[in-house]
């Protein structure tokens, strides 16, 4: 049993279980000269392909695993929680998620019977090439073109910030084919490139903040013959349908471990805690020290469902790009604080490199960067907003209805305030929605996604209370349910702010309801009860 991830159901445990053992035993030993050598070890990645992790998103009768997305989340999350190596993670990604998935996806068959057994073995290594010195966030803004040549492209311009660049094989490059489309989406093609190819070549290994183990470069195309069968889908429509779909996954899958990073963080702070003594007593008995314990557990949690929740639903066909930017938003963000929180209980040893948390603080900055930044994310989660009662009618991918009904008739009275908060939560997301279309600041914008963020999250964890998962029981959820409401609205009360100003009768409800929330700091003392029964 998987004490800090009551949500691994029991057809997944010893899956989830394999891969946190294969890292913790092959990857984990090490890792620590790797990240300060920023050594790139074709030995684990051998390994890793033995494990059937390379291949582990392509069909099997391409000697891959098959796996759901929900199964490449809960790889993602196990590795990083075993191997504690962000680098190598990165790596795996950006190969099984953006490198290899477009041409699961959208390639032919001949495509797919030369490239996908031996991406799936990691003989051949993957990548993407969106990026380019001059469009990040502006993806669509790319300026690499091509000129038709008859039974070829000729391509010139590069690619910039490119994981596994010096390392891979085969990429996956956005290149305008379209004569006279200077910007925007239209007229970008996607195209298989070898680095075998004529034309193609690599910059320098660039130095980063964080992810040492991974190798990240500039990819240079000067007059790069590129043949007709390497075009990847339709011709102009590569960033509008592959592009897209890729990122959806980058930031459902690849995030996911940003969760492992979470759980090793409170694994290991916690028991530090416990062990060391100040005062005369262990820290783990002072509040503040608790407070941050509880904070990573709360967090952790709600991530994992909106994760969990987003997979599943893509699993089932459906496509959630919104959600999935809102995903990012609740796991990158909070993930920060956490590392930050983990380091501060740590002290001077956080600080050292030893004890690994200094590296995943490093490492998981590039969480809200990568995969299109927080403020993208937030642009993307205002601008799709459907509407207030189009986008309830979403939410029911969630939950089942009987599983809302459930919580809706038993959940109906507060333990601390909490439901009068949501409730007025939703009141401020029907007011502000009604009227945001008609406004152009971006810190109204930006606080309209925070908004919706929270109502959705907070929906997912009222929901979940209908049922016990595992050891984690109703009463544990409605607990962590008031938590969940005091450190969401406290980390983004700005946002409240920028609302209250146009919607100022709902947004005085929100505050009021927030400064009525009771006995925070009893159930962060019954939180810390719980973590310890299953952590000593």
């Amino acid at each position: 049993m998987s004490y800090l991830n009551p949500y691994i159901n029991d057809e997944n445990l010893e899956f989830y279980e394999n891969v946190k053992v294969f890292a913790r035993n092959k990857i984990f030993p090490g890792v620590e000269d790797r990240d300060e050598k920023a050594v790139w070890s074709d030995e684990l990645w051998k390994k890793m392909g033995e494990m059937g992790l390379n291949g582990i998103a392509i069909p099997e009768e391409f000697g891959g695993q098959g796996a759901s997305c929900l199964q490449c989340c809960q790889a993602s999350e196990a590795f990083s929680i075993g191997a504690v190596d962000g680098g190598l993670g990165l790596a795996w990604g950006a190969h099984t998620i953006i490198g290899t998935l477009p041409i699961v996806f959208f390639g032919t068959e001949e495509q797919k019977k030369k490239y996908l057994p031996k991406l799936a073995t990691g003989e051949w290594i993957a990548g993407l090439g969106l990026t380019e010195p001059s469009s990040g966030s502006d993806a669509a803004g790319l300026i690499t073109r091509s000129v038709d040549k008859g039974d070829h492209y000729v391509v010139n311009g590069s690619k910039m910030f490119i994981t596994n660049g010096p390392v891979g094989d085969v990429f996956i490059c956005m290149i305008r084919t379209k004569e006279g489309e200077s910007r925007g989406p239209l007229g970008i093609s996607a195209f298989i490139v070898e680095k075998g190819m004529k034309g193609f070549g690599v910059g320098k290994v660039l130095k980063k903040l964080g992810m040492h183990t991974s190798t990240t470069s500039e990819l240079i195309f000067e007059d790069m013959i590129v043949p007709k069968e390497n075009l990847l889908g339709p011709l102009h429509s590569g960033f509008i349908r592959i592009g897209r779909a890729t990122l959806e996954w980058e930031r459902t899958v690849l995030v996911s471990a940003t969760m492992g990073m979470n759980e090793f963080i409170l694994d290991k702070s916690f028991h530090y805690a416990y062990n060391r003594h100040q005062f005369g007593k262990p820290i783990l008995n002072f509040y503040a020290i608790q407070e941050k314990l509880v904070k990573n557990w709360i967090y952790l949690q709600a991530s994992r469902r909106y994760i969990y929740y987003v997979a599943r639903t893509k699993d089932a066909g459906e496509s959630l790009p919104m959600q999935a930017s809102i995903l990012k938003l609740i796991t990158t963000e909070p993930g920060e604080e956490i590392a930050h929180e983990g380091v501060q209980i740590l002290g001077g040893y956080g600080y050292m490199r030893e004890y690994h948390l200094e590296r995943i603080y490093r490492d998981v900055k590039l969480g809200t960067i990568g995969a299109g930044s927080s403020e993208v994310m937030r642009s993307i989660v205002a601008s799709s907003f459907p509407g207030f009662f189009k986008f309830k009618e979403s939410m029911n991918y969630m939950a089942e209805a009987s599983v809302q009904k459930k919580a809706e008739q038993s959940y109906t009275q507060s333990i601390s305030g909490e439901l009068e908060l949501i409730s007025a939560i939703e009141e401020l997301l029907i007011a502000v929605a009604s009227k945001i279309k008609k406004i152009s600041e971006q810190s109204i914008e930006f606080a309209f996604a925070d908004l919706v963020m929270i109502y959705s999250v907070l929906k997912q964890s009222f929901w979940d209370c209908a049922y016990d998962s595992k050891h984690y029981t109703v009463d544990d959820k409605k607990r962590d349910l008031v938590l969940l409401c005091w450190f969401l609205v406290t980390k983004y009360i700005k946002s409240f702010y920028y609302l209250k100003i146009i919607a100022a009768e709902e947004g005085t409800r929100v505050f009021q309801a927030y400064y009525n929330l009771s006995d925070i700091q009893k159930r962060i003392e019954d939180c810390m009860e719980f973590l310890k029964r299953g952590l000593l």
